[in-house]
């Protein structure tokens, strides 16, 4: 994966930076018409800002705050899991 990463660094930016582009926001719009067809919608959208994050940094703002959120939310379902569970009991 190293050699990858650092073959692609040397694509110069005027060829890698439209090519992440023009993938990361296919990612993208392919998530969001997912969302209401069936395939996986968010994650498609998380991995086209995941994509779009390896040459931007509006879209690793944007890929971090999606984390920290999903993060939270998942804290808070295991918090509402567990007092269901004792309350089960």
């Amino acid at each position: 994966m190293e050699g990858f990463k650092r073959r692609w660094k040397k694509v110069p930016a005027a060829v890698r930076k439209p090519l992440v582009f023009i993938v990361g926001v296919a990612v993208i719009v392919a998530g969001l018409a997912m969302l209401v067809l069936p395939g996986p919608g968010w994650a498609a959208i998380f991995l086209g800002f995941a994509v779009l994050a390896t040459e931007f940094a509006v879209a690793e703002k944007v890929r971090d705050w999606a984390v920290q959120e999903l993060k939270k939310l998942l804290h808070k379902a295991q918090r509402s899991w567990h007092k269901f569970r004792h309350k089960q009991r």
